[in-house]
């Protein structure tokens, strides 16, 4: 059976504010991407190169941009806390000072460099917001006291259900905190210009807090704004886009056969059954909490071809799309976020060309970008199919075989019987009731 949506016609909602004011340290860009065309790329600059400094990512965006990613986040960039750190290098989210670049990154002319040279590609950058909690050696511990959590003993707590020991909680009943915070956020924008940020942990701040934030700092100049959360509400607190952790989850069931396609299903009824229609979300099979916490993609999703396939998926649903360092090159190893790593970026070119290859199909087509999701099929436990649809165009049709498996599927009454074209592939084929699937093939098809 098919389960259909309804698509609605309304007006796209900018993610960019009028500029009210433009402080003489900040440059004129391109105008901002929209947010339809996002593909979002993560880095942790400490493991990004040899060399782990803000200068080695310069000579690597030529192949960034050729990877066909065009943000770029980075984790935080700032000191990391010595007191209490964990590993050798301690949590890039310990920050011991919030307007301060890490020495062993780099300096502030380094970054400075780094922001131009993005923009010069045509490319985006934002950085990692650590708005919960500071470093235990960060300066506003002592001259600002009454800004942090404590017990009732009047003690410094880290954050309440962690086991985070390596950073003090923020209290923001103080208002004095909100405006030292702002800031901060308004400090990286106004003399680096940079284009937005990724927030961590947004939704143990208050929801007051990022309306104000979020309104003062749009003020400056056009941003792109990701809140860590799944909260509907940051939609209303100014966020443009948040996580899509169901999804993410979901999908591990299914590719481990723990689960059948229905629940993609579930989650994608969810989304649609909680959210507005400006909702958009963070479409990953990695990231930086997932490789180090869980696994690499090639081992979470059966193996590379798997991953592959579950790439496929998250880049065909509705959403943006993260790409984690390492992941284009299928890189074996987790990275702990407190260690050194090095990451060979000529190791697996083909999976590297691979990830080129889609991306460029995926950037070039607007059904994939902005085109509804129409229909759904459930009939298949192990392979995903569904169609995604923009007014006057020819809807497009996602056929994905979730398992390392042979399988064979049947197909809804919309593709049985004809001639399908493969757009990836640019491979034709022709249909009848049923369609034997190898181990995670794949299809994104037009039917004619």
């Amino acid at each position: 059976m098919l389960r259909y949506f309804l698509i609605l016609s309304f007006c796209i909602v900018s993610f960019s504010c009028k500029q009210n004011s433009k402080p003489e340290t900040v440059t004129a860009t391109t105008p901002l991407i929209k947010r339809d065309d996002i593909v979002l790329y993560e880095i942790f600059v400490r493991n990004f190169s040899a060399e782990g400094t803000l200068n080695a990512i310069v000579p690597q965006l030529d192949r960034l941009k050729n990877l066909g990613v065009n943000v770029l986040w980075l984790m935080p960039i700032q000191p990391t806390g010595k007191i209490n750190h964990k590993g050798t290098y301690g949590s890039p989210y310990s920050i011991s000072n919030f307007t301060e670049i890490n020495t062993e990154f780099g300096t502030k002319e380094d970054f400075k460099n780094l922001v131009d040279s993005i923009h010069a590609k045509g490319m985006f950058v934002i950085l990692d917001e650590v708005a919960n909690h500071t470093a235990w050696d960060n300066p506003w511990i002592t001259k600002h006291p009454e800004w942090y959590t404590k017990d009732s003993s009047g003690k410094i707590i880290w954050p309440a259900g962690t086991d985070w020991n390596d950073v003090a909680d923020l209290n923001y009943d103080n208002k004095e905190l909100w405006q030292a915070k702002i800031n901060t956020l308004k400090y990286w924008i106004q003399n680096f210009n940079i284009d937005g940020y990724r927030c961590d942990m947004a939704g143990m701040v208050p929801d007051d807090f990022w309306k104000e934030a979020i309104d003062t700092i749009r003020k400056i100049r056009p941003l792109i704004l990701i809140a860590e959360s799944d909260k509907p509400e940051m939609y209303e607190n100014g966020f443009d886009i948040t996580y899509g952790w169901k999804m993410y989850h979901q999908l591990k069931h299914v590719w481990q056969g723990d689960s059948s396609s229905v629940a993609v299903d579930h989650v994608l009824k969810y989304e649609a059954d909680n959210y507005s229609n400006n909702y958009k979300a963070l479409r990953f099979i990695t990231n930086h909490d997932e490789n180090s916490w869980d696994d690499v993609p090639q081992n979470k999703f059966t193996n590379i071809e798997g991953s592959k396939a579950a790439f496929v998926t998250i880049l065909t649903l509705p959403g943006v799309a993260l790409v984690y360092q390492g992941q284009e090159i299928g890189y074996p190893t987790k990275i702990n976020l407190f260690e050194k790593y090095n990451i060979d970026w000529n190791a697996n070119p083909e999976l590297q060309q691979w990830y080129s290859n889609i991306l460029k199909f995926y950037n070039g087509n607007e059904i994939l970008k902005k085109g509804a999701l129409a229909e759904f099929s459930v009939e298949n436990e192990k392979a995903l199919i569904y169609q995604r649809k923009i007014l006057g165009k020819d809807p497009l049709w996602v056929i994905i075989n979730t398992r390392n498996e042979e399988i064979t599927i049947t197909l809804p009454p919309s593709l049985q019987n004809k001639k399908l074209l493969d757009i990836f592939s640019n491979v034709g084929m022709e249909t009848t009731e049923v369609m034997k699937l190898q181990p995670h093939e794949y299809h994104i098809v037009e039917a004619h």
